[in-house]
Order: structure tokens, then sequence, then C-alpha cells
């Protein structure tokens, strides 16, 4: 058995970052973290924090964050179950590390912690962002216990549930178009004309120009890691750049944004993974997750 201090105090190196800011989270001193973090890695005979900054769990130690989110999350399920066991003065909410893109979070994740905060929330969350295309390797990796992701098949120890489809629109501002794209969008122009990237990974650009062009092709791109910077960029003559439908619409239709081309989106469907050993206590966030992807994902091709 593992003691659960130990296993606290490692929760809290991995969220904060370093053992001071454990320290001032758990309040106790950082000798104290030092401590328990050691007496850990002697009861498990390894390493599970890389000391060198940046300051993160090694694999084994990723591992045993997990298992201590799990336990945790078991043992407030019982407390709560049982109304003969006194709550602690000083207890806090489980906190459950999930990814969601950026995309997402900015467009409509964040009904789903409005609805979970209207029904008294059971835990807390920190939340990464990561790629959709990409997510899964969160999970794989074991650094978190729910994520969204374009990939149907789940990892072994999840279960993934059809949310919708993410209708991505290619944008710009008419100044834009007029000054990169007069005679029509090409591939000749979309070599000139410069586009946004939210990072090194994202790769929608090419997905829709292979979608509609058939090829890929080199350009000018700007790193912008902010989806609603995304779109301001786009309103200000910057670059185009492909949006979600729910945050270009509007502009769209006031005319202040126009379509590369006209209602040839790009279609993402995604996924929301949760592993099996948490998915009956997080049952209603995970329906509030399907019921706010309702909502906002377009529902057409609904499997």
């Amino acid at each position: 058995m593992f003691d659960y201090a130990h296993l606290e105090a490692l929760l809290a190196v991995e969220r904060e970052g370093s053992f001071e800011g454990a320290a001032r989270s758990l309040g106790v001193t950082s000798s104290v973290v030092s401590q328990r973090i050691k007496l850990l890695e002697e009861r498990i005979g390894g390493v599970v924090i890389n000391r060198q900054p940046p300051i993160k769990p090694t694999h084994i130690g990723i591992e045993l964050c997990r298992h201590a989110e799990l336990a945790l999350i078991l043992e407030d399920k019982i407390i709560s179950a049982n109304d003969c066991v006194p709550t602690a003065e000083n207890h806090r909410k489980p906190i459950i590390k999930i990814v969601v893109n950026d995309d997402s979070l900015s467009s409509w994740f964040m009904d789903v912690f409005k609805m979970d905060a209207a029904n008294n929330a059971s835990y807390t969350f920190e939340v990464s962002i990561a790629d959709q295309d990409y997510s899964i390797d969160e999970l794989k990796f074991g650094s978190v216990l729910a994520a969204i992701s374009i990939n149907k098949t789940p990892v072994q120890g999840f279960g993934s549930r059809y949310l919708g489809m993410h209708v991505y629109r290619a944008t710009a501002s008419p100044e834009f178009m007029k000054r990169y794209f007069p005679e029509g969008v090409t591939l000749e122009a979309l070599q000139r004309a410069p586009a946004l990237r939210y990072s090194a990974q994202d790769d929608l650009q090419q997905q829709w120009i292979e979608q509609n062009f058939g090829k890929s092709i080199i350009h000018d791109t700007y790193i912008l890691p902010s989806s609603p910077d995304f779109v301001e960029a786009c309103l200000g003559n910057v670059a185009w750049g492909m949006s979600p439908s729910q945050m270009v619409d509007k502009y769209i239709e006031s005319g202040e944004l126009v379509e590369l081309l006209p209602e040839k989106p790009l279609n993402k469907a995604l996924y929301w993974h949760c592993s099996r050993m948490v998915s009956e206590p997080l049952k209603y966030f995970t329906q509030y997750v399907i019921e706010a992807a309702e909502k906002h994902l377009d529902q057409s091709e609904r499997e």
C-alpha cells in the first residue's frame, strides 16, 4: 500500500512544477514535500521526479500520479455516498487531469464546466491543451484520465463516445482576399498568401488545401497559439486561417470575414475518451460533455 501523503506530494509537484509550489498548495514546507517524495522513491525503488528543470514526474511517476488520482476519486465517492462519514473541514475536491484542444475550449467546451458547476461539481479539473489529432498520445502515455480526440478507437483501459463534427472554415478579411486572391483562390495564390498555424503540429491548413486541391504546398505561416487570436488576425488582415464555425459564422454573416471557398469546410470528427476506472464517478461530467457537443457540433453524421 502507498502512503496517501506521499502520493499527494507527488501529485502536487506534477501540478505545480516545483517543490516550492507543491509545498504552498499542500500547506507544508518544501523539505516536507522533498522528504515525502524521497520516502515514496524508497518504497518503489525508483526515481519518481526528474529534479532537473523542468521538474516533472518520470514515467513511473506519471503512472503513480494517475493511480493517486484514481484513489482520491474513489475515496471521495465512498465518503460522499455515506452520510455517516463526516467530511473533514479541510476536505478538497479531487483534481482530474484532462486534455482538450484549444478550438473546443474556446468555442464550446466551457459550457461543460458551466453545467458541471451549476450541478454542484464534485471535482475540479486541470486542463491541458493538445491538438485533437495528437491528444491520443497523452492517453497512451498515461498523462491524463480523459481527452478529446479525433481517434475513434480508444487506447486500452479507456472508452470513447462520439461527440460530433467540428466544422472548420477557411476565412480571411475582404481586404486580404483582394490583396492575395484578386483572381480567385488558386494553389499559386495560396503559396503567396500567409496562413495561420496554432503550432508546429497544426496542419489543418494543409488538410484543407489537400481536400480541395488534391496536393499540399509550401507557404508562409504565422505561428499563433490562440484560437481567439486566429479570428482577430483574420479580421485584422494579417493572414487566413482555419477556425471553428462557432467562432467565425457571425463574422461571415456580417461580411467582416469571407470563406476562401464558400461552403467548403474541413470537418473533424471528435470523440470523448475517458478512463474506464473513472467512468462511473465521471458519468455526469461525461453527460455534460455529450450535451454540449450535441448543442454546438454538427450532428448531421451522427454515429
